[in-house]
């Protein structure tokens, strides 16, 4: 029996959420996203540990394509230290015990360069020990480290701004201290060194992304080059028509994430799991943005936006894991979101460009929350919104998983069932309530229930309960698309308030309906909403004001083109 102890230090970044989207600048926010993805590569390893560890070899940043090293055993042929993985905003590092412990060191070198070439971002840190017996790690330990870590979350809160003192002035773009004097795309002016890193480092970010994706068409063998494209780095670029001032902030997250991690018996089987899920998630983004690419040259969008140039309608922010965060035009977003959970959650075949060999990264089921907004709406408060919604979504799909399922110990990856994949949505219009919860709350509460009908389903084919076919997502695409053609306009608006009134109200209407020849769209799941005893609810809960919301967002011309691009 071979027999290991390491010692471990294990690193995580901390409010990722709030330093990306402190800006009110797209552009200070993808150099953010950047900067998060890439510093443990770019100030960790570059910037320390090739320094104090010279003689010991370590991973580059641009590999997750290569699958030779998905399992390299990097602690085999260790010096002194090693990166045992780096994910999901975490870096595990090992040290040979037999040698002088330098762990603090490490520590201190890395907080040290974030303070000066990466101001703003929050790191903390967990010492401990890992057992390694056979190659299979003893999970007690990694417990006992992620314990610690979130221990020293809660005790130290690290200050890695310059403080205002009253004296000095505000940054304009993230109300932090304006210790920094230059351009940023304008007139010089004083901005907080945060804003200007941020700022400084988005056109690597940009081209960095280019050259991601550029990799990844061609492994996919895709004929398009990214390179001959452009993210906007404006919100008005995305393609809005004049007077259209929305767009849609969208967060994609994979299901059962912990789980799969769990039943991972050894480093190697974690560090192959987390390069195979960015694998994954890439190469379904890289899927989507060539159907996008292709709906643009074949003018396939039509009238429905107005792109600039070589714009794409379509801006990523995160792309980092089983997370995906992206602007787009109001208008696409669920098109747009639905078609990027139906490629994340088909399963990829052993011989796709993506080489994934576990069955529980070929498959991601996902959940999506779409948050429309005006277009001057805070960034942050934006993204905030698109993740509650994400997690509503994610109630709905925990529903139908097993009960004992997180109770269970030594899971394996066979144990894990296939989840399904959710999207909720909420359109804002001006200055509202600050929370989902409060919005549901306040805005769509009926006399006789919930106004909201979602979440909704996605990918449903696997469905077999009444309640999945009642809340599939094509039911709502269904009855949006029918509405203008088979009631007229002022009905459409007058449903709306009918149906936040009481049971008279809503037979009156009915009949008014039935005597001016039109009707309700025809849905075959929700036939059942039409029944005369019901007049238009269900358990509670009515799914035309979503319907009639959707109506403005979602463009049936290009979803058509769309279903018959390949």
């Amino acid at each position: 029996m071979a027999q290991k102890i390491f010692k471990a230090l294990l690193f995580d970044t901390r409010s990722i959420q709030r330093y990306i989207y402190s800006g009110n600048k797209l552009r200070t926010n993808v150099g953010a996203s950047y900067i998060v993805d890439r510093v443990f590569f770019d100030v960790l390893i570059d910037g320390v540990l090739k320094k104090i560890f010279p003689e010991d070899k370590f991973p580059e940043g641009n590999d997750a394509w290569d699958a030779t090293q998905d399992t390299a055993l990097a602690w085999e042929k260790m010096n002194s230290c090693c990166v045992a993985y780096i994910g999901g905003g975490n870096a595990l590092l090992l040290f040979d015990s037999a040698k002088e412990d330098r762990r603090v060191e490490v520590v201190k070198n890395f907080t040290r360069k974030l303070l000066v070439s990466r101001p703003g971002l929050k790191v903390g840190a967990a010492l401990g020990e890992l057992e390694i017996v056979d190659g299979k790690l003893n999970p007690e330990n990694i417990n006992e480290l992620y314990r610690t870590l979130k221990d020293n979350q809660n005790n130290i809160f690290p200050a890695v701004n310059v403080p205002y003192t009253g004296l000095t002035l505000n940054c304009e773009v993230n109300g932090e201290a304006a210790n920094f004097f230059g351009k940023l795309g304008g007139n010089k002016k004083f901005y907080s060194q945060e804003a200007a890193v941020k700022f400084q480092i988005s056109d690597e970010a940009n081209q960095n992304l280019w050259s991601r994706f550029d990799e990844i068409f061609a492994a996919k063998n895709f004929p398009e080059r990214m390179s001959d494209y452009r993210f906007p780095f404006d919100v008005d670029r995305l393609g809005q028509k004049e007077g259209e001032n929305y767009f849609a902030i969208v967060h994609v997250d994979g299901n059962n994430m912990g789980l799969k991690f769990r039943a991972c018996k050894s480093l190697e089987e974690r560090r192959k799991l987390s390069r195979e899920i960015r694998r994954k998630t890439e190469g379904a983004f890289a899927d989507l943005l060539v159907k996008i690419i292709r709906m643009k040259n074949s003018e396939g969008f039509g009238n429905a936006l107005k792109l600039k140039g070589n714009d794409l309608p379509i801006r990523p922010l995160i792309i980092g894991g089983d997370d995906i965060t992206f602007l787009c035009p109001a208008n696409m977003a669920i098109l747009f979101t639905k078609t990027l959970v139906e490629f994340l959650d088909k399963e990829t075949s052993l011989d796709a460009p993506e080489h994934l060999t576990a069955k529980i990264s070929r498959h991601m089921d996902a959940c999506a929350g779409v948050a429309i907004l005006p277009t001057k709406y805070p960034f942050f408060r934006g993204y905030e919104l698109a993740e509650q919604l994400c997690d509503a979504a994610k109630k709905s799909m925990r529903k139908l998983l097993p009960p004992d399922l997180d109770a269970k110990e030594n899971l394996s990856a066979e144990e894990i069932p296939r989840g399904s994949s959710w999207l909720d949505f909420a359109i804002l219009h001006g200055e509202q309530a600050p929370t989902l919860e409060q919005i549901r709350s306040t805005e769509y509460r009926g006399s006789r229930g919930n106004l909201h009908f979602g979440a909704y389903r996605l990918c449903n084919e696997n469905a077999s309960t009444k309640r999945d076919r009642l809340h599939n997502i094509e039911n709502l695409i269904a009855c949006t698309v029918q509405f203008p053609h088979v009631m007229a306009n002022n009905k459409i608006k007058e449903l709306r308030g009918v149906l936040q009134r009481g049971k008279d109200d809503t037979a009156k209407f009915l009949r008014q309906l039935h005597y001016t020849g039109q009707d309700l769209p025809t849905v075959a799941d929700w036939e059942i909403f039409k029944r005369e005893e019901n007049l238009l609810w269900h358990d509670g809960r009515t799914p035309y004001i979503d319907a009639i919301e959707l109506t403005e967002f979602y463009v049936e011309e290009v979803a058509s083109k769309w279903q018959e691009l390949t």
